[in-house]
């Protein structure tokens, strides 16, 4: 078959891509950073569209969509394709807010390492592949399955690690918490009872929709301060305690498989994080450079947590880019608190997000106002040009530097590494 991928750039497109063309598939595709969207693009021998959530009417890939209706070229979601692709599989899903791509990395490598062989698709860059696929020979397949556009609804999981659910992806829940938690539910009742569900035991959400789910399957709790798989015996190579909650998820799931525990303990202490997940990028002037995706405050939070624990004396410059109207808006007290511990913070303006976001009444300053309040020296800079001629004076040995949130901003990181060579 020959597929169309409209945003084949993006992280899991490419690897779903990676994935039809190993079966022999001819895959062919286009992103509004190579080349652009045009409706000559979808030709007549293309049997099957597949497009990102990303891609919406109004957005410029749309025209892509409406050239395959025009010719009766099946489009399917990114996730749907998913749900079909891998229909006969033993879904391994991990879900939920926060960790999902960690959790996912942490799974994959267990059970590879423990012979399983699975298939693997994560959210980005696994370090010890350098890909975000794995392609195994097993029914296995180890999953991150994202809550955003309400895909999950599209995956019927085998097993379901479930990590945190709380307000995120605005966008695409008007309806705030309670359709997050309706769609969350949906989605747990899917669950067979030969299967398993693996919970994260602090989160009152979480708690609340298993307690009414019509899933039968078996529960495993992880995490807290007591009961089982609420503490790690072994240390791990990438800080935070958030870290180790996603650690003991990982155990309990491996358990469940039977899988020797020095297996497990060997590949989690292995373990040195997914791309962009407290990644350390280099040095300028004597200071570590550290890299995160974290977006949402709960996220800023544990990688700030995570700073101050693996550089308690150093003074902690955080560079921060934050990431649509529709989040920051409603969560603004929540940013203006997460930042606790950080010595000095630099805000772009927010980056709008065509397609799925509209302009509201908050900017950055509105952040800086919040976050100076709690004593913490704030400045908004534009450019990244701007942020690096700022950097470059105050970097020095006895700090640390942290570049936080949507991509591209870790490229002010990599011009400040590069500069060191």
């Amino acid at each position: 078959m020959k597929y169309f991928l409209i945003g084949i750039n993006g992280i899991s497109m490419q690897g779903i891509a990676e994935y039809l063309r190993q079966q022999g598939h001819i895959v062919v595709g286009s992103d509004i950073k190579t080349g652009g969207h045009k409706k000559e693009n979808i030709t007549g021998d293309i049997d099957l569209v597949v497009r990102t959530s990303a891609v919406t009417p109004g957005s410029p890939g749309w025209i892509e969509v409406e050239e395959a209706n025009r010719r009766n070229i099946k489009v399917v979601k990114r996730s749907e394709f998913i749900g079909i692709l891998f229909k006969d599989k033993k879904m391994i899903a991990v879900s939920g807010m926060h960790g999902k791509t960690t959790v996912t990395s942490m799974v994959s490598l267990v059970l590879t390492g423990a012979g399983f062989d699975p298939t693997c698709l994560v959210g980005d860059v696994v370090t010890e592949w350098g890909d975000v696929l794995r392609v195994g020979h097993s029914p296995w397949f180890v999953f991150e399955a994202c809550e955003y556009d309400k895909n999950i609804l599209f995956y019927r999981p085998y097993i379901l690690v479930l990590t945190n659910i709380e307000e995120e992806h605005l966008d695409s829940y008007p309806g705030g918490l309670p359709e997050i938690m309706e769609t969350f539910s949906q989605y747990i009742d899917r669950v067979p009872s030969d299967g398993l569900i693996i919970a994260c035991r602090k989160d009152a959400n979480i708690k609340a929709l298993l307690a009414k789910t019509q899933s039968q399957a078996p529960v495993i709790y992880y995490g807290g301060d007591e009961g089982d798989y609420s503490k790690l015996d072994f240390p791990l190579s990438i800080p935070g305690h958030h870290n180790v909650e996603n650690a003991l998820a990982v155990v309990a799931l491996a358990d469940h498989l039977k899988i020797e525990r020095k297996i497990t303990e060997d590949c989690l202490q292995k373990f040195k994080g997914a791309h962009r997940r407290f990644e350390r990028m280099g040095q300028y002037n004597g200071s570590d450079i550290i890299d995160d995706y974290g977006h949402h405050p709960t996220e800023i939070r544990a990688t700030i947590e995570g700073l101050v624990e693996r550089y308690p004396e150093k003074r902690k410059v955080v560079v921060f880019w934050p990431h649509q109207y529709k989040r920051i808006l409603p969560l603004l007290a929540e940013f203006g608190d997460c930042f606790a511990g950080i010595d000095e913070l630099i805000l772009k303006p927010i980056f709008f997000v065509s397609g799925r976001d509209e302009e509201l009444p908050v900017r950055s300053e509105d952040i800086m106002k919040l976050t100076e309040a709690n004593g913490i020296k704030t400045s908004v800079m534009t450019t990244d040009e701007e942020i690096v001629t700022y950097l470059e004076k105050i970097i020095d040995k006895d700090s640390v530097l942290l570049t936080l949130g949507i991509p591209p901003v870790y490229k002010i990181g990599e011009i400040l590494a590069k500069e060191n060579i």
